[in-house]
């Protein structure tokens, strides 16, 4: 299993993956197919931008998915799984499977935006061209909500971050990769 590409189990439709230490804390996902279908969209943007990309849109879009929450972001998507998940309307405690498995194809969506070198050049870029950026990401991430007014600068510097991170996550992948390459250098 690895850290950031395997997290749903297709043929057992089963949350593999964060927050899953052992067999029995595996969730099942039979009646939630949005986040076994983001597990078969995930590979497929492995296959096209490749591990090093992947990986990096991963990790940093975890944690800018974590801190949108934690800023009052709120997508009915989520909210919706995380209903079918909690029978009885238990609450779903933060390190639980289910809090992972119900914003991956969030994650999986807003990873399929910063891969793309075009739109992480965009966020990157002048000022029209971070408003096409955030556009895009409202358009393809509907918020159920809109952000407290303390929290709508620090999405827009946090969204631009995020694709700062990127960018430097995939150099530093390639210039490791470029070393190793080297002759004599193990």
């Amino acid at each position: 299993m690895s850290k950031h590409h395997d997290q749903v189990c297709i043929p057992h439709r089963l949350w593999i993956g964060r927050a899953v230490d052992s067999a029995a804390r595996q969730y099942d996902l039979a009646g939630l197919p949005e986040v076994v279908q983001a597990q078969r969209r995930h590979y497929r943007l492995l296959r096209r931008y490749g591990p090093a990309v992947i990986a990096a849109c991963y990790e940093r879009c975890s944690t800018f998915w974590h801190s949108l929450f934690q800023r009052g972001y709120r997508l009915s998507d989520r909210a919706e799984r995380l209903r079918q998940m909690s029978p009885n309307d238990r609450q779903v405690r933060p390190w639980e499977p289910q809090r992972y498995a119900a914003v991956y194809p969030q994650i999986v969506e807003a990873m399929s935006l910063y891969a793309s070198s075009h739109w992480r050049s965009l966020a990157l870029g002048e000022e029209e061209q971070m408003r096409l950026f955030k556009a895009e990401f409202h358009r393809r991430l509907p918020q159920e909500r809109s952000l407290r007014t303390t929290a709508r600068h620090w999405f827009l510097t946090e969204m631009i971050m995020t694709a700062w991170r990127i960018e430097l996550a995939i150099k530093s992948a390639e210039i490791n990769e470029n070393q190793r390459d080297l002759p004599g250098v193990e």
